[in-house]
């Protein structure tokens, strides 16, 4: 039976020491931030206020079941 001895070069085996990439927490504030600010309008159209009327409809609903 043939034996074949296999190896990783040293440079490619641990990645684990490698620094991770710094994360500026401003930035990612900001464009967190920026998003929210951006979904307001859209989240503003949602809104809705119902009748006092259509909330007893529901919940008389609610409670025949």
């Amino acid at each position: 039976m043939l034996m074949i001895k296999t190896f990783t070069s040293n440079s490619s085996v641990n990645h684990l020491h490698q620094q991770p990439e710094s994360c500026d927490s401003e930035l990612i504030e900001e464009s967190v931030s920026a998003f929210y600010e951006s979904l307001k309008p859209e989240l503003n159209k949602l809104i809705r206020n119902p009748s006092e009327e259509a909330i007893q409809r529901i919940l008389a609903y609610s409670q025949r079941k």
